[in-house]
């Protein structure tokens, strides 16, 4: 994604040097340029500025956990006391809360903001973030960061905190703030853009002074800045806004795939229903089918589950009375299951039913004789006889009690 990051210069605001990058790769940069000059294409990118440490005042507090609205309500009068200006001239910006359950602010002069902001207007600019210098320092855990510029001086003690000030009171600041800090930074990383060496000598704490080109220091800010480790002075009222376009066609889009959503689902369901009629046309067709096949005398179709459950039940009544296919019905399951024994002939008498069968070992018949005697019916061998290597016997079955 492509951003431009701008750096707005303290003494002329319109004079400001600018970045133009993807991810952390320079495309183009402009040092000390006017913002009429920076290209229309490159005011559509993500754009960062960022503003003199020495107009923001970093600061944390404690508060008890409440939610962002009421957060914002009762910041003001929390720091009220800390504060020369009116509160009502102010705008704060603060982070989520710490773990140690501090909050970490960014004030400025709400006459400030409306002067950024009429400078953005002015040049069709609309910023995603506002930061302060402090936080295009690297942050280094044990260790501060410091700049040297050309109109001014900020140092980063931690994530949220640091301060600014003059080139000449710089050293004596870092001691008093080293002094305060409640624990010694094990170095102190400055940056510096003067050609000449910037001599601080602090007792216990390691200066490694690093010297940048003003060039170098401007092709170097992508990398520095991480949107997690800053505060964002676009809250409130001064909160980004995206552009009209840009909201414009996002609202399209989403209107769009609701509109497509809902013309699928209303679709599905069409398909569904013709789906289900059909089917139900099919099925009420076999039913109408089989009950007049069944109650070919009915002049239409009433009841056909209760008629023609009736109907099956009397079926059934009537085949149980019929003793000769009950009984036909019981030898024929344990024939089927007898493979090795195979039906001659087949004689109904006198409620008897008389089976000429042959087998190939005796034992196969004694097996059947075993399986329709288990049945409860009444089971006698006779006639039994071999003939070659196969064995013929009669069976006489009668119904009884098991």
């Amino acid at each position: 994604m492509k951003r431009t990051i701008i750096y707005l210069h303290s003494i002329e605001l319109s004079q400001a040097s600018w970045v133009i990058c993807d991810d952390e790769y320079v495309e183009k940069s402009v040092l000390r340029g006017h913002l009429s000059d920076l290209p229309a294409e490159d005011k559509q990118n993500e754009i960062t500025v960022i503003v003199s440490a020495s107009d923001v005042l970093l600061t944390e507090t404690s508060l008890p956990k409440l939610n962002r609205q009421r957060l914002v309500q009762a910041l003001p009068f929390a720091l009220e006391e800390h504060l020369i200006d009116d509160i009502n001239a102010l705008h704060f910006a603060t982070t989520d809360y710490q773990s140690d359950g501090k909050i970490s602010v960014a004030i400025v002069a709400r006459k400030k903001m409306d002067e950024w902001f009429a400078l953005f207007k002015q040049h069709g600019i609309v910023p995603s973030y506002l930061y302060s210098t402090i936080f295009l320092l690297p942050y280094l855990e044990k260790n501060w960061s410091a700049c040297i510029l050309q109109e001014t001086a900020a140092v980063r003690q931690n994530k949220y905190q640091g301060f600014s000030g003059e080139h000449s009171n710089l050293s004596l600041l870092i001691e008093l703030a080293i002094q305060a800090a409640p624990e010694k930074p094990e170095c102190i990383h400055l940056y510096s853009t003067f050609d000449a060496p910037f001599a601080i000598i602090l007792e216990g704490v390691i200066i490694n002074e690093i010297y940048l080109s003003e060039q170098t220091w401007l092709e170097t800010m992508p990398g520095w800045i991480d949107p997690a480790l800053s505060i964002n002075l676009l809250q409130g009222r001064y909160q980004a806004k995206r552009k009209t376009s840009e909201l414009k066609k996002i609202w399209m889009l989403a209107g769009y795939a609701t509109l497509a959503w809902v013309v699928l689902a209303f679709f599905t369901e069409i398909i569904s229903f013709f789906i289900l009629h059909h089917e139900a046309n099919k099925i009420e067709t076999a039913i109408n089918t089989i009950y007049k096949k069944n109650f070919p005398q009915a002049s239409s179709v009433a009841a056909p589950r209760e008629r023609m459950e009736s109907k099956l039940s009397s079926l059934e009544e009537q085949a149980n009375k019929n003793y000769f296919l009950v009984l036909l019905a019981q030898v024929g399951k344990q024939l089927a299951a007898t493979s090795t024994v195979q039906l001659k002939n087949l004689d109904f008498r006198d409620n008897q039913l008389t089976l000429e069968l042959t087998a190939n070992q005796f034992d196969d018949l004694d097996h059947l004789t075993h399986a329709l005697s288990q049945q409860g019916l009444q089971v006698k061998q006779q006639n039994a006889s071999t003939t070659g290597e196969q064995v013929k016997a009669s069976l006489l079955i009668q119904r009884g009690t098991a």
